[in-house]
């Protein structure tokens, strides 16, 4: 192997070292349950993409599947809008059946005065997840089901383990990396329950069932990330980045696959122009050869580091993949547009007369 594949695997193996210590991290403090569902598809990722880089799967078989595809999730509203479409109405449809049967008398089943969507939200009034896409992402018809909360335990074990190891065993050969938190131990205590069936005020318009549980589900994760994950860790944190990176992504090409839809398409009426205003700055953000890199933690022939930027945030990445921009640009870049999508997303719903209750 010459040097600067072995610096670029050393670079590898450092980058996954501090994503595992600000998981690790994480593990440690956070006890609130509906954090530790939500948060589920961002281990994963970390989980998978260490096992890819390493070229073994180190959980057991069940637990192995089961991390695949709670990480392929991240990326399925990127799919095809005619296939998300399909997906969002059946697990709607999956939601609806089980909420009504929870119902006492038969004959109360007819009149949809049930609730099938459960919303959380900060104290500061931002939705940022939604019962139907925990069911999604968690592959499961109902959240109450007892044995969910075991194989919710299990995966946990499998994932903090996998973590821990990774910890442990970077420790004896690299310096421990410094996680800087920014405060622990957060709380998601509101709620507000919907009827999809019926019209809520929540909903501005009177677009498709279907279009408003994507744009919700779009919107849930991206404010997760700003209002949950962010405010956890200090300014700088490259885990942080990393996931915010992929959520925009993500989002971003699902709102591309919207438009592309609509353009084509007649039975979904959406916000194309608003879209359009967002692609400029998206392009120039998610290039190629900087996004593999994201994506994945194997930067060898990469062509992404080089001694010259080595010391500088981000082992000089951002330096290497974008000329006349370094790491703190890019991030306030990066912020700016998560905002620009969010304030996209936000003016599908009525949020500010939403009145959630504390669960």
């Amino acid at each position: 192997m010459d040097n600067i594949s072995e610096f670029e695997r050393l670079i590898s193996i450092r980058i996954m070292q501090e994503d595992a210590e600000a998981i690790f991290s994480l593990l440690s403090t956070e006890r609130d349950g509906i954090f530790t569902m939500e948060i589920i598809p961002y281990f994963a990722l970390f989980v998978q993409s260490c096992q890819e880089y390493m070229g073994e799967n180190y959980l057991p078989g069940e637990a192995a599947l089961r991390i695949k595809d709670i990480r392929n999730h991240i990326k399925s509203y990127a799919e095809s809008f005619g296939k998300t479409k399909r997906k969002v109405a059946s697990v709607d449809q999956e939601q609806d059946t089980i909420f009504k049967s929870q119902l006492r008398f038969d004959f109360l089943k007819s009149w949809n005065i049930h609730f099938n969507l459960g919303t959380y939200w900060t104290e500061d009034h931002h939705i940022i997840g939604n019962t139907q896409q925990l069911a999604a992402f968690l592959g499961t018809k109902d959240l109450s089901d007892t044995e969910l909360g075991k194989k919710q335990y299990d995966l946990g074990y499998q994932i903090g383990s996998f973590v821990s190891s990774v910890c442990g065993g970077f420790s004896e050969s690299l310096e421990r990396p410094v996680v800087e938190r920014a405060s622990t131990a957060i709380k998601i205590k509101n709620y507000y329950d919907i009827n999809t069936n019926t019209h809520n005020a929540f909903f501005v318009n009177h677009s498709s069932k279907e279009l408003n549980l994507f744009n919700l589900h779009l919107l849930c994760n991206m404010n997760f990330v700003k209002h949950i994950l962010r405010p956890l860790f200090s300014e700088g944190n490259t885990w942080l980045f990393r996931v915010e990176y992929v959520v925009t992504y993500y989002t971003f090409r699902a709102l591309q696959r919207l438009k592309n839809y609509c353009e084509n398409n007649d039975d979904v009426v959406a916000d194309t122009k608003g879209i359009v205003e967002i692609e400029s700055t998206g392009n120039e953000l998610f290039q190629s050869k900087f996004r593999n890199c994201m994506m994945h933690y194997n930067l060898e022939n990469q062509g992404v580091l080089s001694l010259e930027h080595i010391k500088q945030p981000f082992f000089g990445i951002i330096e290497n993949c974008f000329e006349g921009k370094d790491y703190q640009s890019y991030l306030t870049l990066l912020h700016s547009f998560s905002d620009k999508i969010i304030d996209f997303l936000e003016k599908q719903f009525n949020c500010k007369d939403i009145k959630p209750k504390q669960l």
